[in-house]
């Protein structure tokens, strides 16, 4: 060091901080953050929209299946069951495939309508099975069913209902 300068005397200013950070404009990352966090909410938003045939369907079964727990006539039920599929099946339009068959529907009756259902689930629980009732019940005498078989086949409506896949599209009645 130089002895013979007096760094003191020097006409120096102290360390000058920068000033505090301002919060706008954000960073670009956090506009990319914000544009993403965008999107996945607009694509969540369309998806809700899209099921919201399947939720009210399996919210009227669940009602329907309640009442019949709590004693509801079993006969009144199953039509009532029987209503809230073909509504669902009217409404619901899986793809361009689907949409000449969702037109169809009002005109499906017996072994085509279980068929119909079946061929929507790939499995035969309506055409060879439980859900062969499904052609009778709307019509039979009040107390003519079991209850306990009534539960099994709202179970299975329920069933179908929750295995149906959430339409790219619907066609408005």
């Amino acid at each position: 060091m130089n002895d013979a300068v007096d760094y003191t005397q020097l006409p120096l200013r102290d360390i000058h901080l920068p000033g505090a950070i301002s919060w706008w404009p954000p960073a670009p990352g956090w506009w990319l953050l914000v544009v993403l966090v965008l999107v996945g909410l607009a694509l969540y938003g369309v998806h809700y929209y899209r099921g919201r045939h399947k939720r009210v369907a399996l919210r009227a079964v669940t009602r329907v299946r309640t009442a019949l727990e709590q004693g509801a006539e079993p006969v009144a039920c199953l039509q009532n069951v029987s209503t809230i599929l073909r509504r669902f099946a009217m409404t619901s339009v899986a793809g361009a495939k689907d949409s000449v068959a969702a037109l169809d529907v009002p005109g499906l009756i017996g072994e085509r309508w279980l068929k119909y259902l079946d061929g929507r689930w790939e499995r035969t629980e309506f055409s060879a099975g439980l859900g062969r009732q499904l052609l009778a019940a709307p019509y039979a005498r009040p107390n003519s069913i079991e209850r306990g078989k009534a539960l099994e086949l709202t179970g299975l409506c329920a069933a179908w209902l929750a295995a149906q896949p959430i339409s790219k599209r619907t066609r408005r009645a």
